[in-house]
Parts: structure tokens; C-alpha cells; sequence
């Protein structure tokens, strides 16, 4: 089934259980519309997530700016991963919101300069979800029963992505603590289908680490967006990239040096200090590098990117690692608007996921009328 019919019928089918919930006489009033949840997330933690007070631990000394060598045009980065997801509220029954995401990734694969997806049959590349909290409200949980009846799937904790059309318990991780704190549930479960993305990601790599065409080329590394998660302890091949620096790791003078780096320049390594608190295998070797000269306009935030690697990753693979990543900034990731800490082939792979996303707003409008209908939940 194509992705647009797919995701048709996954709006079809909570059109459907929104019905049987009328008949109930549950009145759902129409949702909010869509909201770009990536962007949001970016805002608001992507960098900071999990930063405490605790200054990093640096792992080369003295901390300060260090030269990697110039770029000479290679890259062991052949496989690229990247997630994306659209979500919207589409209704409200009270103060609770229920919330519906479509979230996606996948991992392209570059060979002679050419690009293409690697297939998995599980995970699914697609996956979409309705997020309700349970236990709040006794007709919330008659339409969770309902969307349960409509065939949608749940997600236990230690479960694979198998189904691609689930409900979930939004508060099953967060419980509520206010039935009447609309906000707080919709930021509930805007982390919940958050997770829902980091976790298709997780899984994807996972399946990377394990694939015999990945094991057979020792040579080829990947490069996730984003901080590396959930990577097996012997997956040497695996660095993360961070291209929003919200708030920097660095304190005091060392501050200055990292907005003073050159174009090309990394700084020394280090472990976030909110991660020194974590199991070694959950800690990684990070540093900061200038991709490009502060552009106009920008902070000079704008052109750094934070690289995450194995714990165990030396200066001179550092080094290396930097200059793959330099060499990877032609051609530009125009025009994405943050492009001068963005790699292209990330770009690439945002650009084919996008529109897995974006395929069911029709269906979602005419679902918003059906609830903005005069009979809806009325006796």
C-alpha cells in the first residue's frame, strides 16, 4: 500500500471510531490543526536535553581549539539516518487532548556518489500513532477501546515496531498529574510521540549494526542526526550529529574559545557533563566543530555542530572524523535554513522522508468537519 492510501486509511479508521464515540454521546471538539513538532523539539531541548549544572568532563587537556587538518575530499560516512514526524491534536474531549503523530526514518545508503534506502521489513519505515492519556477520563478510555476495535495496535515497552497504525497510552511514562491540566497533557504527548520517533530511529540503527552488508565493510561508518542512542557496546562505527547548539557544554573562559573557533577548527574533547552521571556505555566522547564562517545575520552559534562518538574514541580519530565531516559539507544543504551546521546528506534523507509525513491533510480536514459537525457527541 502506498504511503498517502496508508495514512488515508489510518485517519479513516479514527474517523470511524470518533463515530462510534458520537453514538456513545462523547463529544469530541475539533483539534487544533497540525504543528511541526521537529522544529519545536529543536527549539526547546535538542542540545540541552538532560544538561544539568555539572561542567564536562574534558578529555583532552588543556581545553581549547584544535586544528584537525585539512579536509582532502574523503569520508568513511557511506550510511546516513534521519527521522522526521508530523503531529497534530484532532480533537479534545474536555480538557484532554488527543493527539495524533505520523513519525519516520530511515538510512541512506551512499555508494559512488549515488543514493538509496536501505529496506527493512521490521521496523516499518512508517509509523503513526493516536496518543490519549488513560485512566483521566472514562470516555477517553471508551475511545481508546474504540480505536482499539478499528484494529489499531499497542506498544509495550519491550516490544519491537512491528504495527504501523498504534494507539498509545500518552501518560503510560508521565503519568498525569492534573486530569484538568490541558497543557500539561499536550506536552505530555508531544514527548510521547517524540519517543515514539527517537525509538523508530533506535531501531533502524540497531538493524544497521546487525546487517551483513554493514558487517562485511568494516571501512563504512554511519552518521545519525541527532544524539546517539541505544548503539550496542560494539559498534565502533556509529558518530552523532548535532547541529543546534542551544546552550554550550563549555563554562567560564573556555566559553569565549568556543565562540571565537575558527572555520575548521574543532575544540577538544570532552563528555557533556550531564551524561558523567550515566554508565560508561552510555557516555559519549563529544567536541564542538566550525563548519563555516559565522554567516550574517546568525549568532555564533550558528555554524557549530556538536559530534558525538564512542567513549572510548581517541584525538586522532577525533581528528579523522572531523575532516569527514568538513569534506561532506559540498554541496550546501540549501535551503534549509540550517544548513551551515547541516551535512548534505542528512538534508538528502529529510527530503525524502518529508513527504511520508505529509500525505494525509486532506483526510485530516475532512476528519476536523466531521467533528466541527453539529450532531457530533449531541443527543
Amino acid at each position: 500500500m502506498l504511503a498517502g492510501s496508508a495514512s488515508t486509511d489510518f485517519v479513516s479508521r479514527i474517523g470511524q471510531a470518533l463515530k462510534g464515540a458520537g453514538r456513545r454521546g462523547i463529544h469530541v471538539t475539533s483539534g487544533a490543526g497540525s504543528q511541526d513538532l521537529e522544529a519545536h523539539f529543536l527549539r526547546n531541548s535538542g542540545e540541552d536535553e538532560g544538561r544539568s549544572d555539572v561542567g564536562p568532563k574534558h578529555l583532552e587537556t588543556p581545553p581549547g581549539g584544535r586544528d584537525p587538518g585539512a579536509p582532502d575530499g574523503s569520508s568513511k560516512l557511506c550510511y546516513f539516518l534521519d527521522g522526521v514526524q508530523s503531529t497534530r491534536e484532532i480533537g479534545r474531549i474536555g480538557p484532554v487532548p488527543i493527539v495524533a503523530t505520523t513519525v519516520a526514518a530511515a538510512i541512506i545508503n551512499r555508494c559512488d556518489r549515488r543514493f538509496s534506502r536501505m529496506p527493512f521489513e521490521v521496523p516499518p519505515a512508517v509509523v503513526r500513532a493516536v496518543m490519549l492519556p488513560l485512566g483521566v477520563d472514562e470516555r477517553v478510555d471508551t475511545l481508546y477501546d474504540l480505536l482499539r476495535a478499528e484494529g489499531l495496535g499497542t506498544l509495550a515497552h519491550e516490544q519491537a515496531l512491528e504495527a504501523p497504525d498504534l494507539v498509545l497510552n500518552s501518560g503510560e511514562y508521565a503519568p498525569i498529574q492534573d486530569p484538568a491540566d490541558y497543557v500539561g497533557m499536550k506536552a505530555i504527548a508531544y514527548g510521547r510521540a517524540r519517543t515514539l520517533r527517537e525509538r523508530l530511529e533506535g531501531e533502524m540503527l540497531r538493524q544497521w549494526e546487525g546487517d551483513d552488508r554493514t558487517l562485511a565493510d568494516s571501512e563504512a561508518w554511519i552518521a545519525v542526526d541527532g544524539q546517539l542512542r541505544n548503539i550496542r557496546e560494539n559498534n565502533r562505527r556509529s558518530i552523532g550529529l548535532i547541529k543546534t547548539v542551544a546552550r554550550p557544554e563549555f563554562r567560564g573562559e573556555d566559553v569565549g574559545m568556543l565562540l571565537d573557533l575558527k572555520p575548521g577548527m574543532r575544540t577538544t574533547s570532552f563528555v557533556p557533563g550531564w551524561q558523567t552521571g550515566l554508565s560508561p556505555n552510555e557516555q559519549r566522547t563529544s567536541w564542538y566543530l566550525r563548519t563555516w564562517p559565522v554567516q550574517r545575520g546568525a549568532d555564533a552559534l550558528g555554524s557549530l555542530m556538536r559530534i558525538e562518538a564512542p567513549r572510548d574514541t581517541p584525538p586522532k580519530t577525533v581528528d579523522e572524523i572531523s575532516r569527514w565531516v568538513l569534506a561532506e559539507r559540498a554541496p550546501l544543504a540549501k535551503p534549509d535554513p540550517r544548513w551551515p551546521a547541516m551535512i548534505y546528506p542528512i538534508h538528502y534523507v529529510e527530503k525524502v522522508l518529508k513527504p511520508l509525513v505529509q500525505g494525509a491533510e486532506r483526510a485530516y480536514t475532512k476528519l476536523e468537519r466531521q467533528l466541527a459537525g453539529p450532531t457530533n457527541g449531541r443527543n
